[in-house]
């Protein structure tokens, strides 16, 4: 390396670019957070579309128990939430965590019964709000359940990200 090339100070002077060097680790930190928050975002994303198509099979169920079959609307509650269980974990095991799972049956009944477990949990947290919208507000029950299902969204996805299917990899993001 000629003189023209050298950093200021010259080799091994404390002026030899180390405010460069630090410049480029923040910057490298910068973006390495860039990139985890797209990833973040990106599996929030997925996770809320298997979750608004997995709405949509939990209120179905829900409104066949509860309306036409004339099941306690507690009861179909917690029947629909078991069939939305298992239709979004399908989901979620495939297209919003897929590349964290460790292949084989043995993980997937794991992460199967992981979350199951997590909905279940959930599900004692819904449960009473549902009944106190329902009977003391003297709110709808259909409502009721869609409100109670939206609200434990956040929480779910953070269980389901750090717990079930932990993990460093990120999804690759469309646009950018």
């Amino acid at each position: 390396m000629d003189r023209f090339h050298e950093p200021m100070g010259g080799p091994g002077s404390s002026v030899s670019g180390g405010s460069v060097r630090a410049a480029e680790k923040t910057r490298n930190g910068i973006e390495t957070i860039v990139v985890a928050a797209r990833a973040k975002v990106a599996h929030f994303s997925r996770f809320t579309a298997v979750g608004a198509a997995g709405l949509v099979v939990n209120q179905g169920l829900f409104w066949l128990l509860a309306s036409e079959a004339h099941v306690n609307y507690l009861v179909a509650a917690v029947l629909a939430t078991v069939g939305s269980t298992t239709f979004n974990f399908a989901g979620i095991e495939s297209w919003v965590f897929r590349g964290r799972s460790r292949p084989g049956a043995k993980g997937l009944a794991r992460r199967f019964v992981a979350y199951a477990g997590i909905n279940g949990g959930s599900l004692l947290l819904r449960l009473p709000a549902l009944a106190l919208i329902t009977f003391a507000l003297h709110g709808n029950y259909f409502w009721a359940n869609l409100i109670t299902l939206a609200a434990l969204t956040v929480a779910r996805f953070a269980l389901s990200d750090r717990l079930i299917w932990p993990g460093r990899q990120a999804i690759q993001v469309e646009a950018q």
